[in-house]
């Protein structure tokens, strides 16, 4: 038999010290990982090393136990989890096998080891990969450039092109623009999904997320935002891998300038769309974000927003002095977004502008593109 991927948290120090007695003295050791951290750490690893089977020491989850065998499970859909306490109470050994524990173990020990090279021998069956939803995100060079209109339109175009389930979610905490242009208020933000990280499971989510249409939905920034409430970095990360299994896209505004929410996120986000216009600040801001993300390689994009019929600068030239290739590049039609969004709608499907959009939706998607009605483009 192969040597499992063990990971071992046991906050119980008698239960910890029999348990690895057991299984050092063995004739055949298992190697092991012992963490000893909190419970956000303890999904890291598991997420990172996908190990084959968890020693879990019940009364060390800080949540119930049913989401947080759900929460392990996303993170390494095969794993099997051992639960161990430090005493036989039938109430606690129902909650264990009810959350889905595989097995549920108290002192005396001596049946450990047994049941691990049982539970690993049978552990022969292919990966059933967990849903995972593709995430991407607008950064925009400098205010102004459009980000949070480009979130708001390619999330419902991407909809359309692949009719699967989306959300947009608004990780400017400061604007909360996208609540606005979408006309979904709310009370409950991305913050309150950071503050109930422990027990956020499917329902829960439904019932922080607004509805803008079937399979399109809007996570709104705060209504209020001080920098006091700055969301934890490694629970901001783990709310986005939680969306991952709840849709099959997720579109994320992250404001203007490589922030410290779009610095924190960006490890999850599988591609960056960097936000410009033409004018010399925004393209000075675009080139110091494109110099400080160059380790990003393919995962960072360039998108020309209100761009001109006639530049003063060549596409190639423009390419040159950014260092990369543009992957879009956007006609501008102000006064049409403008009367729109007065009107509390979205660009109308047959507006130029909007067509584009829904071009640039299908590329990220990779699926056929309708082209627009007029000939005019400046996708490459």
């Amino acid at each position: 038999m192969s040597s499992p991927n063990l990971l071992v948290l046991l906050k119980n120090e008698s239960l910890r010290r029999e348990a690895l007695q057991v299984l050092r003295s063995s004739d055949r050791p298992m190697p092991l990982d012992q963490h000893d951290s909190d419970w956000p750490s303890l999904l890291e690893r598991v997420a990172k090393t996908k190990p084959e089977v968890l020693l879990l020491d019940v009364s060390a989850v800080p949540t119930q136990l049913d989401n947080a065998l759900r929460q392990l499970r996303y993170y390494a859909p095969r794993v099997k989890i051992v639960a161990l306490h430090s005493t036989a109470d039938p109430q606690t050994i129902l909650a264990a096998m009810r959350a889905g524990a595989n097995e549920f173990l108290h002192p005396p020990l001596d049946t450990l080891h047994p049941v691990l090279e049982r539970m690993l021998a049978s552990s022969q069956s292919p990966d059933v990969p967990a849903r995972r939803g593709k995430i991407i995100g607008f950064l925009s060079a400098k205010g102004g450039c459009g980000a949070t209109t480009l979130a708001c339109h390619v999330a419902l175009e991407l909809q359309n092109a692949t009719q699967k389930n989306v959300l947009l979610a608004d990780l400017d905490l400061t604007s909360g623009l996208v609540s606005f242009l979408m006309k979904t208020p709310s009370s409950y933000s991305i913050l309150d999904a950071v503050k109930n990280l422990t027990r956020l499971d499917e329902s829960m989510w439904k019932a922080l997320t607004l509805e803008y249409k079937p399979n399109l939905t809007v996570m709104p920034a705060p209504l209020t935002y001080s920098r006091l409430e700055h969301p934890d970095e490694n629970q901001l990360r783990q709310v986005l891998q939680f969306t991952r299994s709840q849709h099959d896209w997720v579109v994320l505004d992250l404001g203007r300038g490589m922030n410290s929410i779009a610095t924190e996120v960006l490890e999850e986000i599988d591609q960056l769309f960097l936000v410009s216009t033409l004018e010399v600040v925004a393209l000075h801001g675009l080139k110091t974000i494109i110099h400080g993300l160059f380790d990003q390689g393919e995962k960072i994009q360039l998108v020309l927003n209100r761009t001109p019929q006639t530049m003063d600068i060549s596409t190639q030239e423009l390419e040159k002095m950014l260092g990369r290739p543009l992957y879009a590049a956007l006609p501008n039609d102000y006064l049409a977004l403008y009367q729109c969004y007065s009107s509390g709608n979205l660009l109308d499907s047959n507006n130029r502008l909007a067509q584009h959009f829904a071009l640039l939706a299908s590329k990220i998607a990779g699926t056929p593109a309708v082209k627009p009605k007029k000939k005019f483009s400046l996708f490459r």
